[in-house]
């Protein structure tokens, strides 16, 4: 069996936490809680430390970055063999990241269903392969247009294309999320998903499409979340998380680049793309600056410890891990203040009249 270092993170953080709890309630010795006790203190500190440092390291970089420079590193990544297509994505994930990777898709796609405007056109912002597009257009959309950056997703998206029913009203163009290429007032639905985190300003893009919603029109958003808990059980990240439910002003400042994996100032790529992280706070603020009403929000993929030990046990199954952990993650939506903690914020807003 292959252990990952989450993994491990987590066991020794479940094995702090059981002692604790049994030399406070149990042996009341003291001195097993009060090693468990700094070991938590110690990660929790070195944590703040290093998200510190790398914030100092990386808003520089981040600072000087231009779309050109954004779109040249997708460009790199999407001409990448284990890069160069949707399958291809999911694949290069983890066997538990690979199961939420498309959980995510059928969760969004719910939502559509219930809050998207039937028969209308649509626009999918930030399409990558065009996966969403392809389903918007054969399951709600009178007609669909894919809005993508990096041409060579977009030329992998026009390959299926052709493949797919000719009835299908798809149209794919290249365009930047900031600047598009679209007549105000002309779209009933917008979906964006994993596509605020990469713009330059996320609150501009909002503000965009607010200008190409018509009135009444909706608005679908999945994005990072700031409030997940990463599979942890030390108990000053979650207190820490808990609280910035109720204050941002909690959470060590974000660096917001990202390369193939986050910005790590011991182990720096030499290409970055923004990506950017969101509390719930943030991202309702945005929306509701922009004139929107949000109709739904919540939250996906809660990352608890015991998933890491299905996927182990599961020896890598996806079908197996996916049959185990969906009702659990049923469950824990249905649950108040956990069912908060997702690592992706899922919003549906409606355009509201000046």
């Amino acid at each position: 069996m292959k252990f990952s270092s989450k993994l491990i993170k987590s066991t020794v953080e479940l094995i702090c936490l059981s002692l604790l709890i049994l030399d406070l309630f149990v042996f009341k010795r003291w001195i097993i809680a009060g090693a468990s006790l700094a070991y938590f203190i110690f990660d929790f500190i070195r944590y703040r430390r290093e998200a510190l440092l790398s914030f100092h390291e990386s808003r520089k970089l981040g600072e000087g970055m231009t779309l050109s420079d954004i779109r040249a590193i997708e460009r790199k990544y999407s001409l990448r063999e284990d890069f160069n297509s949707f399958e291809k994505h999911a694949e290069v994930r983890t066997p538990l990241d690979r199961y939420f990777y498309f959980a995510k898709y059928e969760r969004v796609r719910n939502l559509l269903s219930s809050h998207g405007i039937q028969g209308g056109l649509w626009l999918d912002l930030g399409c990558g392969f065009g996966e969403d597009t392809f389903y918007l257009a054969q399951h709600f959309a009178r007609k669909v247009i894919g809005l993508e950056l990096d041409e060579i997703k977009l030329f992998q998206a026009k390959k299926k294309l052709q493949g797919q029913d000719h009835s299908l009203h798809v149209t794919f163009c290249v365009g930047d999320a900031l600047q598009l290429p679209f007549h105000p007032e002309i779209f009933d639905t917008i979906l964006m998903t994993e596509v605020l985190e990469h713009l330059v300003d996320p609150e501009k893009g909002i503000e965009y499409c607010r200008y190409l919603l018509k009135e009444g029109g909706v608005l679908v958003i999945s994005t990072q979340s700031l409030n997940n808990i990463n599979y942890t059980s030390n108990p000053f990240f979650l207190l820490e998380k808990a609280v910035s439910l109720l204050s941002d002003k909690v959470l060590p400042p974000y660096h917001g680049l990202h390369a193939q994996f986050e910005y790590n100032r011991k182990r720096p790529e030499p290409e970055y793309g923004i990506h950017h992280h969101f509390s719930q706070k943030q991202l309702r603020r945005i929306i509701t600056q922009n004139q929107f009403r949000i109709l739904w929000e919540g939250t996906f993929e809660i990352e608890v410890a015991p998933y890491l030990f299905i996927e182990l046990f599961s020896k890598g199954d996806v079908e197996k891990i996916g049959k185990v952990i969906q009702p659990i993650e049923n469950i824990l939506q249905k649950i108040p203040l956990i069912n908060r903690f997702g690592q992706h914020l899922l919003l549906v807003a409606q355009k509201r009249s000046t």
